[in-house]
């Protein structure tokens, strides 16, 4: 049976995950989390569940020892990008200490296991030719902490491969929702205003900055089920970027949004929503991807936007 170890895991993608590796069945999933509060208790035995602060060396390698694991995700992370510069300090430090923590742990005492390192489409950033969906090779242009940490994590995981031989596989996962993601991000955010407005809660009114930014979203259930086809296909010290290789509006989410709801709504863009910095468009070429393991999403993006919807309506 393998060992596996989800850091990160009582996060949006991370509980996913485990639900998705334990259908897949053979495995032994140890899962850290920050805080004992996480609710994972009903995914995994209590004592493969290790709460602590992945920015202590110490815990990292304890955590390690516990778990031996013949595979890691490595998805923990400070992830929200709008706040990023307003805690770009903690979120620099703490993104690339966790992933040198975990690394450095691995090569002292589990240097064969496979680590899969999840980055993020965000490091592309200020892309000059928006033509395109962006390969692998397309110039990394970060424009904010968020996604200059996740370069300096990228760049960690690959000189641990280069340096020391550890089998790491590097992932730029681009926009992915899903049930049980937070209203930090743009469709959970809309959803549950949406249904705020069909409750009679608040006025017929939504918010929005830009609608014209063209983002690629996946499912959060495809987008696991490419991780663990990356864990068993893709070759170490390689980048793939994970994408539908689709971009959709701001405009066009809000009009199924529109079309979902019982409630007539108006949308009003308020300027100071609009992001300074915000990039405004990231499209993946996953064709690098797609051909080391014949991953295709399934789920379409309004069948997304319906479960998303219907989970706030309850």
């Amino acid at each position: 049976m393998k060992k596996v170890l989800v850091t990160g895991a009582g996060g949006f993608v991370g509980t996913h995950l485990i639900h998705a590796l334990k259908a897949e069945g053979n495995v032994e999933i140890f899962a850290t989390v920050y805080s004992a509060t996480s609710d994972i208790a009903s995914l995994l035995p209590e004592d493969h569940i290790i709460a602590g602060d992945l920015t202590d060396f110490a815990f990292a390698q304890k955590l390690v020892g516990i778990a031996q694991p013949d595979l890691v995700y490595h998805l923990a992370a400070l992830s929200v990008v709008h706040s990023s510069a307003e805690q770009a300090v903690a979120v620099m430090n703490g993104n690339t200490t966790i992933s040198y923590n975990i690394l450095e742990s691995l090569r002292l005492s589990f240097p064969k296991a496979r680590v899969i390192a999840i980055s993020s489409g965000n490091v592309y950033g200020a892309v000059q030719n928006t033509t395109s969906p962006l390969n692998e090779s397309t110039p990394l242009r970060p424009l904010n902490p968020y996604a200059v940490s996740k370069v300096a994590q990228e760049m960690l995981a690959l000189q641990y491969y280069l340096a020391y031989g550890l089998d790491v596989v590097l992932l730029r996962p681009f926009n992915h929702t899903g049930v049980g993601q937070t209203s930090d991000f743009v469709i959970p955010r809309l959803a549950e205003q949406f249904s705020k407005i069909e409750k009679g809660q608040t006025s017929p009114v939504v918010e929005v900055g830009n609608l014209d930014t063209v983002r690629d979203f996946t499912d959060v259930h495809d987008m696991v089920s490419a991780y663990i086809l990356a864990a068993n296909k893709c070759e170490s010290g390689q980048i793939y970027n994970i994408g539908s290789g689709v971009g959709h509006t701001i405009r066009e989410i809000l009009k199924v949004l529109q079309d979902l709801s019982t409630a007539k709504v108006e949308i009003k863009v308020n300027e100071s929503a609009v992001r300074k910095s915000d990039v405004q468009k990231l499209v993946a070429d996953a064709t690098k991807f797609r051909d080391a393991t014949g991953w295709e999403p399934k789920i379409s993006l309004n069948k997304t936007i319906s479960d998303i919807l219907e989970n706030y309506r309850l």
